[in-house]
């Protein structure tokens, strides 16, 4: 009855201790590959390219809703996102290779680029809190 209470308190420890696993380094990695590719606020879907589409998105910083349209290089709509809330980004858009236009707009203006996008390229615009497209480069993943 003396050693009762530390008996316990080390059964306790060494249950904990034995019944914890351990994961493979390599298992860990794709975890957080998979993980970043998820998170809605990473800038690119983290995964090597072997030939895929391009992809976009938008961001919207600002303080109004924006829309967002791709269109290829024959003027087709070939994909769209509209109403995207303040704070908000779009799902990454994909689309076929070439000279591509993206339109985005809102209630005070609209914003015409036109990229030549290929294969295993990503263009995240932003919004931002001017209500202004402040868009970079499209990047190689």
């Amino acid at each position: 009855m003396k050693y009762l209470l530390k008996n316990i308190a080390c059964a306790i420890v060494l249950l904990t201790v034995f019944n914890c696993a351990t994961e493979p380094v390599d298992n860990s990695q794709e975890l957080s590959q998979t993980t970043q590719s998820q998170d809605s606020n990473s800038v690119a879907p983290a995964v090597t390219c072997n030939g895929q589409s391009p992809k976009a998105r938008i961001t919207n910083n600002g303080t109004i809703d924006v829309n967002l349209e791709i269109y290829n290089e024959s003027g087709v709509l070939v994909s769209h996102e509209y109403g995207v809330e303040p704070g908000e980004h779009s799902d990454w858009k994909t689309f076929v290779t070439g000279e591509t236009t993206f339109v985005v707009s809102n209630v005070n203006a609209d914003k015409i680029i036109v990229l030549d996008m290929d294969t295993c390229m990503i263009y995240d615009m932003i919004v931002g809190d001017n209500n202004q497209l402040t868009s970079s480069q499209p990047t190689d993943l």
